[in-house]
Parts: C-alpha cells; structure tokens; sequence
C-alpha cells in the first residue's frame, strides 16, 4: 500500500517571535508525525521589532527539518479557523507528499524583465507543460510584476493553475521578504512547482456582484476606458447609478469596481463571469473612467459592486461545489486580500471558519495578502478583493 500524504498546520502568536516559531513548528511537527515534511509554507505577520528572517530559518530547520521552505511576510496570518490580522502571528503548514516533485525557483526583478515570452519561462524553470506542474508562487508587491508574472505563466503552461499572494508587510511598515529554503529574498518572485501525484483544487472568490447593463468597450488607451456601448462611460455609470437603490448608490461610494468578461462567447453574463479590476479615477471634461488593468477594443465590461453579503455568499456558493471529501488527506492554503477580514465583514475569522464549516475540518493556512493569484475561467490572474484557496490532495 503506497504512503498517504499528510498535511498539518501550526499557530502560535506568542509575545517573544522565537517562541512562536518553536511553538509554531512544534505544533506542525507533532501533528505531522515522524515522518519527513516534504514542504513547508510559513507566513509571519510580523510586528515584533527585531523579528530576523534568517534566524527565523534556522528555527524552523532545527524544529521542524523541512525539505523545501515557502514563505512571506503579511499584514496578517490565517491558521485552522483563526485569521490574525495587524498582530504577531506565525502560520505553518507541513506537508507529506509522498510521490510529488517539489521544484523551488526564484526570480529576481531583472530576471523577471529578460523574460521575454513563455518559452523563456520554460527554460529558466527547467520544467516542461507535459509534466503538468501546479503552481504556488509569491512576491514583493513592490518588484515582483504580478501581472506580468501571471501572462508568462498562462502563456508557457496553459491551464496549470497557480495560486498564492504577494507579501503584505508593508501594511505592518515592515519590508516585504520571501523565504524560499534558507534564503531570505527581498524582491522579485519565488514559488514552488508541484510535479506528479498530487491534485489541487482551486476557489477565487472575487466577492462582487454585476450592476446595471454589460456592454462592450468601443474606446480605449491603455488603461483609459474612453467609450462604453458608444457613450461617454462616466455617463453610462451616472445613468446606472441612478437606477440602483439608495443602499446600492451609498455602497458605490466606498465599492464601486469593474468587471472584464473572462469567456466572450456565453450567451448572457452572471455574478463570477468577471475579472474584477480597480477604478482608479476618472476625468470629467472627457468623461473617461481610468482602470487598473488594460483594456481591449470588443470586451464586454460591467460595472460590479462589493459588500460583505455578496462576498459570503460567493465564497460559500463556490466551496460548496468542490468535490465531496473521499476520505484522502488533504490540506488547503487560503490568500485573502487584506481588504477582506473585519474591514469587510466587521468580524475576524469569517473566510477561514467558512472553509472549515463548508469543508469539514482540514488543516488550513495561509496569510493576508497585497494582491492574489488564482485561476479563473482556465486563466491565472491577479486579483484584488478576493479569496484564493487550493485545496491539496
């Protein structure tokens, strides 16, 4: 009979940082068994004043005896049902896996630019389609280039999913760093390939809800939404305004995104058929609407709004329709963007104890993050806003 994977998770938010890294390790050690923990993803919400990744390496190599390290720092940590949020808090995950492949890499911002296309992202990982990698990858928001991380990716392993977040510290004023092993980066990108027997399953759970008409973008520089249907979007979004309710138009204020339709050839368009993007700004002379992303001639476009009950009711909907659990360990990772947890529902915990409960018990880590991977539609974006889970087997 061939060996099970394992997974287990460790948590401490102790005052001294040294102890919640032995506590933190400890825990995932004793609950993983004497067996070898194949990989180890850490992530350290980190307000202790002389917090040393480094040293933070080395206890978790005496404690814990990872084979392969992934972490970050964040502006907050998420650990079984508990997410800690701009407090001390480490999160573990270790995990067994017994016939996978864990391929680490690390891009620097400079490697990350001499990237011209996929093929060249094949060659520097050394790693090809046909051996159906599953990705995880992190970043300093700063230097890492999510977007473009995220199109070479698409372009050189089409379908494989990648999931992860970029590094939160500095919501807590600290400098972003990722641990990839033993060595702390403090730019650029750093990830893990999963190659063999291994599934993940994957939830992106944007949160928000369509508004008024989808209607296609007729012009458009760059960023700059120029003709919406024909008209002058600033108008198009007035006039849909104005056909909300006054809860809706209150919400705009604070909640008010786009949404790009990700398959153009359904017939008709629903909540989760968007990737949501930022507005940014807008101009009133013109009447154009300044975007977060780049926008194409021909893409149909709705604008969306975001609250705490659609965001439920999002998450929950897409969980429910994972496979039932069949018995085989198994263990997720959750990144949550740092715009979700009490600033959204006016309550910690929320994602976290709704996996647990749609779920059932399964050791659950993950962090707060400054923007998040996850595919949707086949596609791996970035996103903002959302919940991403991969849920390991």
């Amino acid at each position: 009979m061939s060996e099970l994977k394992r997974f287990a998770e460790g948590f401490s938010d102790d005052r001294d940082w040294r102890k919640a890294a032995v506590q933190a390790a400890r825990a995932a050690r004793s609950r993983l068994g004497p067996v070898p923990c194949d990989l180890a993803l850490v992530f350290v919400a980190e307000t202790w004043k002389d917090f040393d990744p480094s040293e933070f390496s080395r206890i978790l190599a005496k404690e814990l005896s990872p084979l392969r390290v992934l972490g970050c720092n964040a502006g907050g940590v998420i650990a079984g049902r508990r997410e800690v949020e701009a407090a001390p808090a480490i999160s573990i995950m270790a995990m067994r896996l017994p016939g996978v492949r864990v391929h680490p890499f690390s891009f620097s911002p400079a490697e990350i630019a001499r990237l011209e296309n996929g093929s060249a992202l094949v060659s520097a990982l050394d790693l090809y389609p046909n051996e159906s990698p599953k990705f995880l990858l992190l970043g300093d928001p700063m230097s890492g280039d999510p977007e473009r991380a995220a199109a070479l990716f698409n372009e050189a392993y089409p379908g494989a999913p990648l999931i992860g977040g970029m590094a939160s510290g500095l919501i807590l004023h600290r400098p972003s760093w990722m641990l990839l092993g033993s060595t702390v980066l403090g730019q650029g990108l750093a990830g893990v390939a999963l190659i063999g027997s291994v599934e993940c399953l994957t939830v992106v759970a944007q949160g928000c809800r369509p508004i008024g008409e989808p209607l296609v973008v007729t012009k458009a520089e760059g960023n700059v939404l120029h003709g919406l249907g024909g008209r002058n979007p600033l108008e198009v979004l007035r006039e849909t305004l104005s056909r909300c309710s006054a809860e809706d138009q209150r919400l705009a204020r604070s909640s008010l995104f786009a949404g790009m339709v990700m398959d153009e050839r359904r017939a008709d368009f629903h909540r989760g058929d968007f990737v949501i993007r930022n507005l940014v700004g807008y101009d009133h002379a013109s009447g154009s609407l300044v975007l977060s992303a780049q926008l194409r001639l021909g893409q149909t476009f709705q604008f969306q709004l975001r609250d705490a009950q659609t965001s439920d009711q999002d998450f929950s909907m897409l969980l429910s329709a994972l496979p039932a659990a069949d018995g085989a360990p198994r263990g997720a990772l959750l990144f949550s963007c740092c715009g979700r947890g009490r600033g959204l529902y006016g309550e910690s915990d929320h994602d976290a104890s709704l996996v647990q409960s749609v779920l059932g018990p399964v050791p659950l880590a993950g962090f707060f993050a400054n923007g998040e991977f996850g595919p949707v539609g086949g596609r791996n974006f970035v996103h903002g806003y959302t919940s991403s889970l991969v849920l390991i087997k």
